[in-house]
């Protein structure tokens, strides 16, 4: 058995997942220092953990959407509902995002 590691999806999850920190980061720090308060500095500390909150779903979609395109590439040998639970993972946060900001 191939080590979590050793898979394709790993980069995919590691890139995805230091991208929706990062995103994280920089939202929770404009709006913060957007606020002008001075009690607002405070709530520096808790970016980091916002960012991790962010992380992790983030490195499960990048996941998600690296098993899919190793399948695609013919790079992964699970099962077909494997594929297509991948398939979802990896469309349907997406459509989400984009239908919640389109209702705006």
């Amino acid at each position: 058995m191939q080590r979590w590691v050793e898979r394709p999806e790993a980069r995919w999850a590691l890139w995805a997942g230091m991208a929706g920190a990062v995103a994280m980061g920089a939202v929770s720090t404009y709006r913060i220092l957007s606020l002008g308060s001075a009690a607002a500095g405070f709530a520096l500390v808790f970016v980091p953990l916002a960012a991790v909150a962010a992380a992790v779903p983030a490195a499960v979609w990048g996941a998600a959407l690296g098993h899919v395109v190793a399948h695609l590439r013919g790079r992964a040998s699970e099962p077909r509902i494997v594929f297509w639970a991948a398939l979802m993972a990896a469309l349907l946060p997406p459509a989400a995002l984009v239908w919640e900001l389109w209702r705006r």
